[in-house]
């Protein structure tokens, strides 16, 4: 049960869980990591002894803050309503001020009521006892859990068995089951809607649920052995025991007295079981349509045959089923409804009656408000899953942040929500994502005006009372952005409106806590000096984490004039500000090393060219750590082992055995060159376990014995849709590129974002999407190529020339290829190298850089691609000219893709047309859309339906689609002798590749 190595797996997943926590502290992680030995060793021999009593020491449950909530100014909007004032102010600062001055000028007038919540600042090893207890105990009380509970759910293995160990992170990502919960419920509104049934939804979350929940109840028998009937063994009951008794003990130092640590990401495994009894009434003695939980928030859905005319009534309907353990709050005024079983009665489970809603459905009306809450939900969702998208003047930054943080109009997207509040932070996460995609993607200078533009409207909108309290979770995020670009003018201004803010709170707002007692609350003083620190603390790591390891000279000029003198007044937490420039950039140095900075760890094995280097410290900067075979078992130490000598690291670096954001499958792909190989096969799958958690498997992307590289993707289609772009490089950036010098077109990305949003949002569904030949910096490829993998698209494009050493440089073309082998979308990258340059291009290089292009691997015959049930080939360009390659590729592929940069179109006029008939295959052209002439040819006996698509010219980048028939072309040359249509006879020699034959169609 204890064992070092346990231990370490279990930090090892607790980093990850805090990492993605909102107040995490990133120096307390990399402390605890510095001497992470030490620490665990300790802490296995306070687990083995007899003592149990230093669980409950405040050295070992840590200490707790507060985060900002809410404030309440219902008492400016009485006076307003009052006093007739129709008084409207531009500027939020200004109206906020003119507020609290006409409060302040009644009697007896409440001041603003600022509401925090305590959340927990937990000690490192109450963290790694907490995870230990999910991996050891915890899981088995998940296990009880039907599928009607969605949120918080623990990482499983890949049979569902038992929890997945290696796995980081605990808990399965969020969003999936969220998305789940909601649309399942919807659908099923739909369906009984459709089948003309009376239907009634009901929506409700519990009021302070974290804050009143207490954990008794988890080591009482009754529940334990009773309701859930688990039996634990001798070492899970201490290892159980030691961590309830640590929940009580935290609870009991805190001013609420109660409750559950938020923040301790274990918290969320004993809120889930607690509401277990209320699934089985609902599930067992309701028979709902649809009944689902995430957390506490309830969605049920039934058939009204009871005729309910009241929520009272339904209401009083639920009750009489729960067998006593749902009804009424006694002495509420509100009728609150409290869920009451024997095992909570130290708990005070209610659903708050302000925020239950229950809509009756029926017909017409029914279905189009269920269809209305759909409209929204795609809205958003197309949204987040658009590409990054700024205004095209920078003067209209401020506008588009106004609207995405103003809180009247918004139409929720939920039949829960109440208010627009989750809709205004969904609103600026979306435009805060945009900023951070080109802050990752573009030079600082490209897009200057536009972050500075942002970061005067994010001053004068969100950092003010009270639109700050709804948004602080993403003031870490902004003071990262502003950091990495070297804006320390703003941040400069963005500290100083958060002194200000801090001096109007203490000022013009009484503060309390949420769910705890007038009586029990510190003053005010103490309540602001622990904000503060918390607030500044935050800030100080954010400045850290994001610092350049090398500033311009612009830079530090800037540091100099605006944060070299910055010292907050009377704040205790900047004791530890880094005064210099060299102390911040030795901070992030030793972040980045535990994969804690702003940038990921990971950064320093990918090509240069794939990963702006802005943020990436000297290698011989790396930590590495020197007890790994103790604290890691043998399969994550040889995984890591063989994945730190692909990225050419020495040692076994903290940042990758302990990742927080670790390798994702296309990078393992692009960093062993020969992955496809059987003979990588079994070091692929030693470094995915190692870094992912899980099994290849056999289903894995590999070369066949005839040299195919085969990608398993989904059902076999007979058609494919194929986007191919008409995107235009300018020259100015190839030659920028060739020099190694910053992109020019400050506009590239910009348009590459709105031709790619049109892809995206196609109704017609296409299957790949082709860009020309060097028309992609390959710092972009993987953003998109996930991005287009969300809609089902494969990517297919050109990448601009990556340098290598000797004065030589690649030109490849990219393959990002959707893969559903693994029991999950995934995608695989498939790289090609142009094995010898046009005769021009040759010139060129010579001429600008004295550049040789040389490929990275060759090879005799174009390889083929067996994606899915469509087998393809690539060649760039001039290859098309070898008719060597276009003899090889001769019966052996459904389509041929050529990406192009090329002038003379009218000479591969002639290559294409002949290679769709001498190939007898589709040939998918796509040229640069100055130049023209992209296509999808096709060896069609008609002649007007030879070119399924041709495109050429225009002023503006876009996309057309057209659709390849590869069963057809299949069951032609399937035939002995060619049928009379609807293609081309097949080419004197022929003979089409066994494993593309089917059976052909009948005359």
């Amino acid at each position: 049960m204890f064992s070092l190595q346990g231990l370490g797996l279990a930090y090892r997943k607790a980093k990850v869980d805090l990492y993605y926590s909102s107040h995490a502290s990133l120096d307390a992680i990399a402390d605890y990591e510095d001497d992470l030995h030490s620490r665990l060793s300790a802490l296995l021999t306070k687990l083995e002894s007899e003592d149990e009593s230093w669980v409950t020491q405040p050295e070992f449950i840590g200490d707790w803050t507060l985060a900002t909530k809410s404030v309440d100014i219902s008492c400016w909007k009485q006076h307003r309503e009052q006093h007739g004032n129709g008084l409207i102010f531009s500027s939020p600062a200004e109206e906020w001020t003119h507020a609290c001055e006409q409060l302040a000028k009644e009697k007896d007038q409440p001041k603003p009521q600022a509401e925090f919540r305590v959340m927990a600042q937990c000690s490192m090893d109450f963290h790694v006892l907490s995870t230990l207890w999910m991996l050891e105990v915890g899981h088995r009380f998940d296990a009880q859990l039907t599928g009607c509970a969605y949120g918080n759910r623990l990482r499983r293995t890949q049979d569902g068995q038992g929890i997945n160990k290696l796995s980081l992170g605990t808990f399965q990502p969020y969003l999936k089951p969220f998305r789940n919960w909601r649309d399942k419920g919807i659908e099923a509104m739909r369906v009984a809607l459709d089948a003309d049934k009376e239907i009634v939804a009901l929506t409700a979350d519990v009021s302070s649920f974290y804050h009143e929940l207490n954990p008794s109840f988890m080591i009482n028998p009754a529940f334990v052995v009773d309701v859930l009937g688990l039996e634990l063994t001798e070492p899970q009951l201490k290892l159980h025991r030691l961590f309830i008794h640590a929940l009580q003990a935290w609870a009991a130092a805190t001013p609420l007295k109660k409750g559950l640590p938020v923040g301790l990401p274990a918290s969320a495994v004993v809120a889930n079981i607690a509401l277990v009894e209320l699934d089985r009434i609902v599930e067992q003695q309701l028979a709902p349509l649809y009944y689902g939980r995430y957390v506490d928030d309830i969605l049920l859905v039934m058939e009204n045959g009871a005729n309910f005319r009241s929520t009272a009534e339904l209401w009083e309907w639920l009750f009489a089923r729960s067998g006593g353990k749902l009804g009424w709050v006694p002495g509420e005024e509100s009728k609150q409804i409290g869920f009451h079983p024997d095992y909570l009665s130290d708990s005070q489970i209610c659903f708050a009656n302000s925020k239950n809603k229950v809509f009756m459905l029926a017909g017409e009306p029914g279905k189009t408000l269920v269809d209305a809450i759909a409209h929204q939900i795609h809205a958003r969702a197309s949204e987040w899953r658009a590409m990054p998208r700024l205004p095209r003047s920078a003067s209209h930054v401020g506008t588009d942040l106004i609207a995405a943080t103003q809180s009247d109009g918004e139409a929720a997207d939920n039949l829960r929500k109440t208010d627009a509040l989750t809709m205004r932070r969904a609103g600026f996460a979306i435009k805060l994502r945009d900023f951070e995609a080109y802050e990752r993607d573009l030079h600082p200078d490209a897009w200057k005006d536009h972050r500075q533009a942002f970061f005067r409207a994010f001053i004068q909108h969100v950092l003010v009372l009270p639109q700050f309290f709804d948004l602080a979770v993403y003031l870490p995020r902004v003071i990262r952005l502003a950091t990495a670009c070297e804006d320390f003018a703003a941040l400069r201004k963005i500290l100083c409106a958060l002194e200000q803010l801090c001096k109007q709170l203490s000022q013009h707002c009484s503060l309390s806590i949420k769910a705890c007692h007038t009586e029990s609350a510190p003053p005010p003083s103490q309540l602001m000096d622990r904000w503060q620190t918390q607030l500044y603390t935050t800030i100080r790591e954010s400045i850290s984490a994001a610092f350049p390891p090398r500033l311009s000279k612009n830079g530090r000029a800037n540091w100099q004039a605006y944060m070299a003198d910055y010292a907050p007044a009377d704040v205790d937490a900047f004791m530890n500000w880094y005064v210099s420039v060299k102390g911040f950039q030795a901070q992030q140095a030793r972040l980045f090393s535990f994969d804690l900075a702003h940038l990921p760890f990971r950064f320093i094995g990918l090509p240069k060219e794939m990963v702006a280097q802005r943020g990436i410290p000297k290698k011989k900067t790396i930590l590495h750590c020197p007890h790994a075979t103790e604290l890691l078992p043998r399969s994550v130490r040889n995984g890591t082992r063989q994945l730190a000598q692909w990225i050419r690291a020495k040692g076994l670096p903290h940042g990758l055995l302990f990742a927080t954001r670790p390798y994702n499958l296309p990078e393992l792909y692009i960093l062993n060159k020969a992955a496809y190989k059987a003979t990588q096969h079994e070091a692929m799958q030693a470094v995915v376990l190692a870094v992912r958690g899980f099994h290849l498997g056999e289903a894995a992307p590999y070369f066949d014995k005839h040299g195919v590289l085969q990608i398993p993707d989904g059902q076999p289609s007979h058609r494919y849709g194929v986007a191919i772009s008409s995107w235009k490089t300018q020259m100015a950036s190839w030659t920028a590129s060739v020099m190694r010098m910053p992109d020019p077109d400050t506009e590239r990305y910009a348009r590459l974002c709105r031709l790619l949003d049109v892809v995206i949002s196609q109704p017609q569904h296409s299957r790949y999407m082709v860009m020309p030949e060097l028309s992609l910096p390959a710092h972009w490829f993987i953003r998109i190529a996930r991005k287009l993998q969300g809609r089902g698209i494969s990517l297919i494009t050109g990448i601009e020339y990556l340098h290598a050493s000797k004065a030589r440089v690649r030109n490849q073309v990219w393959a990002a290829l959707s893969h559903n082998g693994l029991g999950f979308p995934s995608l695989m990258i498939y790289r090609q190298d142009k094995q010898r340059p046009a005769l021009h291009e040759e010139r060129e290089l010579q001429r600008l850089a004295g550049l040789e292009l040389k490929p990275d691997k060759t090879w005799k015959t174009p390889p083929v691609i067996q994606h899915g049930d469509l087998r393809f080939a690539l060649l760039i360009c001039s290859e098309l000219t070898n008719i060597h390659y276009r003899s090889a590729l001769r019966g052996k592929v459904d389509a041929l893709f050529v990406p192009e940069w090329n002038q003379d179109t009218e000479s591969f006029n002639a290559l294409v047309e002949s290679a769709a008939l001498d190939i007898h295959a589709y040939i998918i052209q796509c040229n640069d859309r100055q130049y023209g002439d992209s296509r999808i040819r096709a060896p069609a006996k008609d002649s007007w339906k030879r070119d399924v698509l041709r495109v050429k010219g225009g002023v503006t980048d876009y996309c057309v689609i057209g659709e390849i028939d590869v069963q057809a072309l299949r069951e032609f040359q399937s035939s002995y002798r060619s049928p009379a249509k609807p293609f081309k006879p097949v080419p004197d020699g022929f003979e089409i590749d066994f494993g593309r034959k089917v059976l052909p169609a009948g005359e």
